[in-house]
C-alpha cells in the first residue's frame, strides 16, 4: 500500500514540473515569436541588409523597435506596430542612445538613469528614459526622437504610509 502512495505522490510531482515547464516556455515564447515577426516585416518593408538590436515598447500600444542597416548601408530604425504598421527613421535623423542620456542629464534632474528605450507614441517616435531624479522619485520622461524635448513626463513618489 505504501508503494502505491509513493507511486502516485511521484507521478503527480512529475506532471506538475512538466506543466510548470510548458507553461513557461509557452510563455517566453510569445515574446520571441512576436519579435522574429516585427524584424521579417522591417527587412521586408524596409530593405533592412542586416539587424542590430530590436527592443519592445508598451505603453498605450506595443511597438517593436528594429535597429539595422538598409541595403544602402544606411542605419535606420523601424517601428512595427502590433497591427504590422511600420513607420522607419534614419537614426541619424534623431538623437543617439547617449546624446539623449546627455540631455537628459542636463535638462531634468536626473540623478540615476535606470533604462533607456525607443518608442512610438499617436505615431511619433520618442524616446522612454526612466531615471531617479533629485528627490528619489521614479521619473518617466518621453522626449522626442529628434530633439529630445518633452512629450510627456510622469514621476512616481514611493507612498508613505506606514
Amino acid at each position: 500500500m505504501e508503494k502505491k502512495w509513493i507511486l502516485v505522490i511521484v507521478g503527480l510531482v512529475f506532471l506538475a514540473g512538466w506543466q510548470a515547464y510548458y507553461l513557461y516556455n509557452e510563455v517566453n515564447a510569445k515574446p520571441e515569436k512576436k519579435e522574429a515577426e516585427a524584424v521579417e516585416v522591417a527587412k521586408k518593408e524596409e530593405n533592412l541588409a542586416s539587424i542590430k538590436n530590436v527592443d519592445h515598447f508598451f505603453k498605450n500600444e506595443t511597438y517593436y523597435v528594429v535597429e539595422g542597416e538598409n541595403e544602402d548601408g544606411r542605419d535606420m530604425i523601424v517601428w512595427v506596430g502590433e497591427d504590422k504598421k511600420v513607420y522607419s527613421e534614419i537614426a541619424k535623423k534623431g538623437l543617439s542612445e547617449g546624446q539623449m542620456i546627455d540631455y537628459v542629464k542636463a535638462n531634468h534632474d536626473a540623478k540615476e538613469i535606470i533604462d533607456i528605450r525607443l518608442g512610438m507614441e499617436d505615431e511619433i517616435p520618442l524616446w522612454e528614459v526612466v531615471y531617479l531624479d533629485d528627490q528619489d522619485r521614479y521619473t518617466y520622461y518621453y522626449g522626442y526622437f529628434e530633439t529630445g524635448k518633452r512629450y510627456e513626463i510622469y514621476r512616481l513618489k514611493e507612498s508613505e504610509q506606514k
